[in-house]
């Protein structure tokens, strides 16, 4: 019997772990072919969404070259929303003979149960499921649940998935950073000669003021907290914004606006309220929760907004930092944002209060509001 594996997403862009993990699965579940369904994603204007199908699956083709891969233009085709049901239906009448495997991570284990129609995903495929680096799915409990639920079991694989952003790599192209660790040769290729994620406005102007290391340190705010900014129900536009602009005054000499930022406040939070400024003053940007989020970056305050909440972190967590403990923080994001927050809260006012420093007013408020026992 002729054994398929299906494996969908959105592929913005396809990515070596990616190809990694198809040939991974395909060898431990010894398939005959591999179906790969990239998503339908409606077209949109704004700079951090999808690319164009046509340029996803240009992609696909030419990254799963010789690879024995099949590139299924079914939801791309159907447009509107894209049930699995009914993909999986539509590749079982095609294949009626083959032992079909649907391929998900350990994460969309646990929220398979929410699915449209799971019965009908499984009584046309299998699950195979492998594991994600940095995420652990109780197995045991997903395994009882679907015997008791679907009286179905579910292939457990060993292969772990390495953690790789496409956000990253859309935004390091956006930025002119290097992608080849992330990417293949040709699709670095395509991505380059398509100009498939070109720099907006505001990246064009922080990459004109912004020292390199500087420049980078902004493009993994960016990517760190768009990974985050859907889940929290913040606007992924303003996120990315202020996370590129969050840093646009760090070279700027304060005497230069000097009505921008009042008296005694401690140098290495002077750029945050002068970037507010600047930002408003000289660029023109009317939006109170960026020139929020920019201004309050470095200190908090009590009753932070969610964008504020998560360029504050973001700024802390992004993978640059080396700073002890910053990997609990990591660890934390990817859990509990929260937990999370406060903690950056807490570690960011202890530090000053340890160095023998006084916390900004608005460090010692936020640390008040959501820190300290009440």
């Amino acid at each position: 019997m002729e054994r398929i594996g299906v494996l969908g997403g959105t592929f913005d862009p396809v990515h070596k772990e990616h190809i990694a993990m198809a040939e991974g699965v395909k060898s431990e579940l010894a398939l005959d072919k591999l179906i790969v369904v990239p998503t339908f994603v409606p077209p949109h204007k704004t700079h951090s969404e999808c690319a164009p199908a046509a340029d996803r699956l240009a992609m696909l083709k030419t990254a799963f070259d010789g690879l024995g891969a099949e590139i299924c233009e079914y939801e791309i085709e159907q447009g509107g929303t894209s049930y699995t049901y009914k993909t999986l239906e539509h590749i079982r009448g095609k294949y009626p003979q083959s032992k079909l495997y649907f391929i998900v991570g350990g994460d969309m284990l646990v929220d398979f149960k929410t699915w449209r129609y799971p019965e009908r995903i499984l009584a046309a495929a299998d699950l195979a499921v492998f594991r994600r680096e940095g995420y652990f799915a109780d197995v045991a409990a997903e395994r009882a649940y679907f015997a008791r639920r679907f009286d179905k079991e579910f292939t457990e694989l060993s292969y772990c998935g390495k953690h790789v952003s496409s956000t990253k790599i859309r935004i390091y192209s956006m930025f002119g950073l290097d992608i080849s660790p992330f990417v293949s040769e040709s699709v670095a290729a395509y991505i380059e000669n398509h100009r498939l994620y070109p720099p907006t406005a505001a990246v064009e102007l922080v990459k004109s003021v912004l020292a390199a290391k500087r420049f980078r340190h902004t493009a993994d705010v960016a990517a760190c907290a768009l990974d985050k900014a859907k889940a929290l129900g913040v606007d992924r536009d303003k996120a990315f914004d202020a996370c590129v602009l969050h840093d646009i005054a760090k070279y700027v000499d304060p005497k230069t606006f000097p009505e921008a930022v009042e008296k005694d406040v401690p140098a290495p939070v002077v750029h945050a309220f002068l970037g507010a400024y600047m930002l408003e003053k000289v660029f023109g940007v009317k939006d109170g929760e960026i020139l929020d989020a920019v201004r309050y970056h470095t200190t908090g305050r009590a009753d932070m907004r969610p964008l504020e909440k998560l360029v504050f972190v973001a700024d802390m967590v992004e993978e640059g930092r080396t700073f002890q403990g910053v990997e609990e923080l990591r660890r934390l994001y990817d859990t509990d944002f929260d937990a999370c927050f406060k903690e950056c809260i807490r570690i960011t006012y202890e530090h000053l209060v340890q160095e023998g420093k006084t916390p900004h007013k608005y460090t010692a408020e936020a640390y008040e509001y959501y820190v300290k026992e009440k």
